[in-house]
Parts: C-alpha cells; structure tokens; sequence
C-alpha cells in the first residue's frame, strides 16, 4: 500500500543550475545574479479525498472522489525579483509528462484550481483512473530575463495533493502506561498528515512525531521527528472502529524496538 506522501516547506541551501529542463533538486542561490528564494503552502482543504470501491484492494480500487481544490501560494523569502521573467507552476501526475497550469510576473503567486476536471487537465488521466495513494505534483519554475530557467528545490517549490480517503485523527488520546496515563494531543498538519506532541511509547514532552494516514492505516514518517537525523524512527498501525490508534513494532534508530503493541485511545 502506498503511503501518504507530504511535502515539508522548510528552506534549504541549494546548488545552482542554470539551463531548460534542469534536475528538479536545484534551485539558483542568492548571490551575484542568481535570484531568489522562495516557500509553497495551500490551504488546509487543498486535499484530493474519496472513498474507494469496498471489497477491493486498495490498490485497484476505483475512487469516488468527494473533495477536489487546491489553493497554493507561492512565496518569496529572500532575494530579489529584478531579474525574474515570471514564476510558473506545472503539474505531473505520477511523475509523467509536466502541464503548465498557471504563471505569475510577480509575488507573491495564488493559485486556486476548484475542479478535479482542471486539477487533471491534460494530464491524460480520468478520474475513473483514479487510486489512493496517486500523486498529483506541482512544481516551481522561474524564468529570468536572460533566458535560463530553474526548477526550485523540491522541499522549497513543489506542493502535492495525493489522492487518499477523508481522515479526521486531530485530538486528545491516552496512553496507558505502567507508570500512570499519559495524555497526546495530535494536530491536522495537512490532509492526511498528523503531528503528536508526544513520541509513542516514549512519553516525553516535545519528542514529537509526524504520521500519515492512509485510508485507516498509519505510519511514522522516519524523516519527520524531532531527532530524525540521530533517530529514524518507524512503525505501522491501524485506526480501529472506535477511533483509536493502534500502533505495533514501533522501533527507534539506535535503540531498536520500543514496545509491541502500543493504543491511543481516543479521549
């Protein structure tokens, strides 16, 4: 099964490349003439969410779509525009051929899709093609007036909308520990995604941790916690029928195994 994929916003430093149809991980940096900086965010209902055809799996199983929009804006964090053309954003589905779907002379950049017909325009894809999981990219492009082009670098330009069921996991679980109960908040960070103020099986206030939700089976990105460089972490789970997490195996880098089987129950 495939697993919910996200997009972190975080700037990072970058290599310069200049020319049409460069790697997708480069971006210009700021000095001399290269250009500017820049971040992508969309709105919390920028989402592509259905419900797939029951008794199939989940791969094959058509989707019948219930939320189709994005709302992304592109925003300029440093640099300058003197030497840009324009900025635009093109499209892929599944890493296939890119689509132009808009392009702005200035910053910052909104760009509002409302249909998943335009969302999948020209794309070759029929919403009857569909499948959790499929990914819809958008990336960042700049063109500058001496006629070179860069991609931006994917954690600083891209966006993604990554067709998935509708989850609603935000709120307040205990964990019964042998020590005594101990209370989680976890917080929407986008469709799908989800942020715990506490890591599971390790009640520690600010070892946060980042999961997804995939149609009722979670998963621990192991890039997306608080000592992810030092500690990958890694773990699966499901959402049982009362709205509890069940989580099992989870194991941290460099101290292995944290527990069996761990239950947020829903408070």
């Amino acid at each position: 099964m495939k697993n919910l994929r996200k997009i972190l916003l975080a700037i990072v430093t970058v290599v310069a490349f200049a020319s049409c149809g460069t790697d997708a991980d480069t971006v210009a940096e700021i000095k001399d003439e290269a250009g500017l900086l820049v971040n992508v965010s969309a709105t919390s209902n920028s989402s592509i969410l259905g419900n797939p055809a029951p008794g199939v799996d989940l791969g094959d199983a058509e989707v019948t779509v219930t939320n189709a929009y994005l709302n992304m804006t592109v925003n300029q964090t440093a640099g300058s525009i003197t030497s840009l053309q324009k900025i635009e954003i093109v499209k892929s589905y599944n890493g296939g051929e890119e689509i132009s779907l808009g392009e702005s002379t200035s910053l910052p950049y909104n760009l509002e899709v409302a249909s998943l017909d335009e969302l999948l325009a020209g794309t070759g894809v029929a919403a009857t093609d569909l499948r959790i999981g499929d990914v819809l990219n958008f990336k960042t492009k700049i063109y500058k007036t001496d006629g070179s082009v860069y991609y931006f670098n994917s954690s600083m330009g891209d966006y993604s909308l990554v067709v998935n069921c509708a989850s609603n996991l935000a709120g307040s679980y205990t964990i019964n520990y042998t020590s005594g109960p101990a209370i989680y908040n976890v917080t929407e960070v986008s469709p799908g995604l989800y942020e715990s103020d506490q890591m599971i099986g390790w009640p520690t206030s600010g070892y946060w941790v980042r999961f997804t939700d995939t149609c009722g089976m979670i998963s621990f990105d192991i890039n997306d916690w608080r000592f992810a460089a030092s500690n990958p972490v890694a773990g699966n789970g499901f959402v049982d029928a009362d709205g509890n997490l069940v989580w099992s195996d989870i194991t941290v880098g460099g101290i292995g195994a944290i527990g069996t089987t761990w239950t947020m129950y829903k408070n």
